[in-house]
C-alpha cells in the first residue's frame, strides 16, 4: 500500500455517490477548504446556469474558505459524474469527482 495527499469530497475519493429520484429537489453545501478555488459541475443534468458549475462562464468560483449553495430540481435520469471546473484537471488528478445515480 501507499499514502496520497488527495483533495476529496466529504473524506473519501472518488466522492460519496449521489442518489436521487427523477424529479427531486437537490441542495448541497459546498464549504471550500482547497487552498484554491473551486465549483462543481454536474455532468449530464439540465441545471440553471448558476447551479452548473462552469467557473468563469456560468458561476463564480467558491473562494477558499466560503461556502456555496447548489440547489436544482433532478431531471435526467441516468448516472453521471460531477467533478470542479475551476482547475479541474489538477483537482481532478488530486482525487475529487464522483458519480450522481438519478
Amino acid at each position: 500500500g501507499f499514502k496520497a495527499h488527495l483533495w476529496v469530497y466529504n473524506g473519501q475519493s472518488p466522492g460519496p455517490t449521489i442518489e436521487v429520484v427523477e424529479g427531486d429537489r437537490v441542495r448541497v453545501f459546498v464549504t471550500n477548504k482547497l487552498p484554491e478555488r473551486t465549483s462543481i459541475h454536474w455532468h449530464g443534468q439540465r441545471l440553471p446556469n448558476g447551479m452548473d458549475g462552469v467557473v468563469g462562464l456560468t458561476q463564480m468560483p467558491i473562494e477558499p474558505g466560503k461556502t456555496f449553495v447548489y440547489e436544482f430540481v433532478a431531471r435526467r435520469p441516468g448516472t453521471f459524474m460531477y467533478h470542479p471546473h475551476a482547475d479541474e484537471m489538477t483537482q481532478m488528478a488530486m482525487g475529487m469527482m464522483g458519480f450522481w445515480v438519478t
